[in-house]
């Protein structure tokens, strides 16, 4: 038993406060902090818009090339409005599925 609660502690030391998950309110994500958000970010977000954007009794299937066309076009939207916020360009270029 103590040594569980030891391994428990020493990983708990060792991975730190900064591997917390930390809250993401994409209405104050601009679009500027968007497209330079490291990768693994931006999968996130993206896979959180498809299922925001979908209708809500839709089957739970992500589909590949709605989500790459998504993707460009959040983009391209984004590229040419960086300080603009990423619901609003979500809003302007992810169709409801």
């Amino acid at each position: 038993m103590i040594v569980k609660s030891v391994i428990f502690g020493a990983t708990f030391v060792l991975v730190g406060s900064s591997a917390l998950p930390q809250d993401l309110d994409f209405s104050k994500i601009t679009c500027k902090e968007f497209i330079s958000a490291p990768k693994d970010e931006v999968g996130t977000i993206l896979t959180w818009l498809e299922a925001f954007y979908t209708k809500e009794n839709a089957p739970p299937i992500l589909y590949a090339d709605k989500t790459l066309k998504d993707a460009q076009n959040l983009s391209a939207y984004c590229n040419a409005h960086g300080d603009d916020d990423l619901i609003k360009a979500a809003d302007t270029v992810m169709p409801v599925k």
